[in-house]
């Protein structure tokens, strides 16, 4: 009889051992059943990371704690607490049952404490929990921009980049929102793609676009550059230095009009895994007619060059990228002949300009902001019935999430987030350019002025 018993003890154990985890997770949490994160929740559940409440609930909406986050990730990363009880908290007593795992945390320096406090009830946003992370399972900071809302100067905009490159983190629209709280399902959706590569994002996405004559991204450069007559866009490993020509222009597709699509000086944008080229046109190769600006794109490892319809015109300038949308600017009233215009010898003038945005095909074309520029162009080079003059004014500068331009006015700053123009000095410029935490801008007199962004 006893030994039927035991047997039948065993085989409920054995039974209930098979019962799918998921189940009993579900069970135990009954507030996450329909929740977006549930697979997550149950994903950490199942592997002892996260508990709940007596209640029976796990509250996946409520802000996490910084000590909660901190026993979370310990308990994720199987860290051995410490029992060295040097480490001293204000706010945080020996006895405290969270000051082990929190005197852990501090000596690794994942989770990080300020005169002496650690804050173990603070709520954790979203731009701590990067820091967090990043530190925790050691990905590498990254400088490249992600977010149309974290710039350089952000205390957190390089954990927040590696993270996503990692794909460990997404925002919404374009923003990430780094001051927002990270509620507990929020820090466990994270959590588990942080551990477990096979639950991370499906891609990469940067909403920041990369201006230059040469720009740099995930470990190479690209420019336009002469090799022998002809202009070539050229990739270079910047490892390695092995540089190879991506495009040249006899694989550029062209019709009627004489066309020049790699010139020297032109300033190329880099978005994720496309190269967006400013072009221009005329209707003979000795034409005193204006010039037409157009715009091709091609992968950044050369494939698929196209020739877009739009944005294309006389005044098509000062283009950037942005949150998905291209932006540039077009004059208000009429096109500016190039004769009268770029004409060194002729008194500098304000152009009235509007900055315009479409979708990435050049659909949709919308109006954003109307301003005034200097006509001031780089690269103006005459020969007696040719012009050639680069597409950017140098009154009109982008920067992350800002249009920089100036006038006779000054100097003035417009955020493509909050729609907002403020003016930054007096000063009457002739040139500018940017550092992550400043605005550098040269007066026609020759003089430097150091501006805050």
């Amino acid at each position: 009889m006893k030994s039927k018993f035991i047997a039948a003890l065993m085989t409920l154990l054995l039974v209930t051992s098979a019962a799918p985890i998921q189940a009993r997770a579900a069970a135990q949490f009954s507030d996450v059943d329909t929740h977006w994160a549930k697979k997550e929740i149950l994903y950490l559940s199942d592997r002892n990371i996260i508990g709940g409440y007596p209640d029976g609930t796990f509250k996946p909406n409520q802000p996490i704690t910084r000590v909660q986050a901190a026993s979370m990730l310990a308990k994720a990363l199987k860290l051995s607490l410490s029992e060295d009880t040097s480490t001293e908290f204000k706010d945080v007593a020996k006895t405290s049952p969270h000051y082990q795992v929190l005197a852990t945390m501090n000596e690794l320096g994942i989770l990080r404490g300020d005169n002496g406090y650690i804050r173990p009830g603070e709520k954790t946003s979203r731009a701590q929990m990067a820091a967090i992370l990043r530190r925790s399972f050691n990905m590498p900071l990254d400088k490249q921009a992600t977010f149309i809302d974290v710039t350089p100067a952000h205390w957190a905009y390089q954990d927040i980049n590696g993270i996503a490159k990692q794909r460990v983190a997404g925002g919404s629209k374009g923003k990430y929102m780094p001051a927002d709280y990270v509620t507990r399902a929020q820090f466990s959706a994270f959590l588990v793609r942080a551990l477990d590569d096979s639950q991370k994002l499906s891609a990469y996405h940067s909403y920041v676009g990369v201006k230059g004559k040469t720009v740099e991204q995930n470990g190479f450069s690209y420019t336009i550059a002469k090799e022998g007559y002809n202009s070539k866009l050229f990739k270079e490993n910047l490892k390695t230095g092995k540089r190879e020509a991506i495009v040249i222009p006899e694989n550029i597709p062209s019709d009627d009009t004489f066309q020049v699509h790699l010139l020297k000086g032109f300033q190329l944008i880099v978005y994720n895994d496309e190269i967006f080229i400013p072009y221009w046109s005329a209707v003979g190769e000795m034409s005193e007619l204006p010039i037409a600006y157009g715009l091709m794109k091609v992968k950044t490892d050369g494939q698929n060059l196209v020739l877009m319809n739009q944005p294309y015109g006389y005044t098509f300038r000062n283009m950037f990228i942005w949150n998905d949308r291209i932006y540039y600017t077009n004059e208000k009233n009429k096109e500016r002949y190039f004769d009268y215009t770029f004409n060194p010898d002729k008194p500098v003038i304000d152009d009235p300009l509007v900055l315009y945005s479409t979708a990435m095909d050049g659909s949709g074309k919308k109006k954003e902001y109307g301003f005034d520029a200097r006509v001031i162009f780089d690269n103006v080079a005459f020969t007696p019935n040719h012009v050639q003059v680069n597409q950017n004014n140098k009154s009109v500068l982008f920067d992350h999430s800002t249009m920089y331009y100036f006038n006779k006015k000054g100097v003035y700053k417009y955020s493509l987030l909050d729609k907002k123009t403020s003016k930054l000095s007096n000063v009457i410029g002739k040139d500018m350019r940017v550092t992550e935490m400043q605005l550098i801008v040269t007066d026609t007199k020759g003089k430097t002025h150091t501006l805050k962004k």
